[in-house]
């Protein structure tokens, strides 16, 4: 589904991709480890479109997407601190993507409604979400993710913040969600635990080329 074709980017110095080449398939998870400043959220950041390739092409499901916007690409990116919005409440955090994508407010509403149910929130709908526990807070960012019905998920440390209890449970019900619907997912972590739990692939990210474990 998606496929990197030798990927080059540099910053100053340093290389962060050298002709880097990877294939993720259908509700396959490939997690993506490495040193602190080897490129891997940088990495994330090219295969959504918010930072420019030297050279090398994107693909999903055989298109080019290399030259297409963030928001055409149709891919939802989860960052470690939830980027959730402070001043909206639980709902509204997650019918917000759909409204920016044109649905009617009240049916994206409805929408959000049901995948807050999906992910065990019903009846925390107008909750503002600095009140919501650390795991609360990920499955909203999870249900804003998973409403917009995304074509590919990118996971950047996603539960570095929470404890190792709460990790372990948030880890297994991504896992499941991400292969119930078929999405494909690169996950950077720096934790091997994590990588193994979560990915059916773990690869390492060296010098701008990928090894694998």
């Amino acid at each position: 589904m998606l496929e990197l074709r030798a990927l080059h980017k540099r910053m100053g110095a340093r290389c962060l991709a050298d002709g880097l080449s990877l294939k993720v398939d259908a509700g396959e998870t490939v997690a993506l480890l490495g040193a602190s400043g080897s490129g891997k959220s940088t990495l994330l950041r090219m295969v959504a479109g918010l930072e420019p390739l030297d050279a090398g092409q994107v693909l999903f499901a055989g298109e080019d997407v290399t030259r297409q916007p963030p928001e055409k690409r149709r891919f939802a990116l989860i960052f470690q601190d939830f980027a959730l919005f402070p001043h909206l409440d639980v709902q509204e955090n997650v019918c917000f993507g759909l409204v920016e994508q044109g649905w009617p407010k009240r049916l994206a509403r409805t929408e959000a409604q049901a995948m807050l149910a999906t992910v065990g929130l019903h009846g925390l709908e107008h909750r503002r979400v600095w009140t919501l526990s650390g795991g609360e807070q990920q499955r909203v960012a999870l249900a804003r993710a998973l409403v917009t019905r995304p074509r590919l998920m990118l996971l950047d440390e996603p539960f570095s913040a929470l404890d190792a209890e709460l990790r372990s449970a948030m880890q297994d019900e991504f896992r499941q969600r991400l292969a119930d619907a078929g999405i494909p997912a690169l996950l950077v972590t720096h934790d091997p635990a994590e990588a193994a739990r979560m990915a059916g692939r773990v690869v390492r990210l060296e010098g701008g080329r990928m090894r694998p474990v």
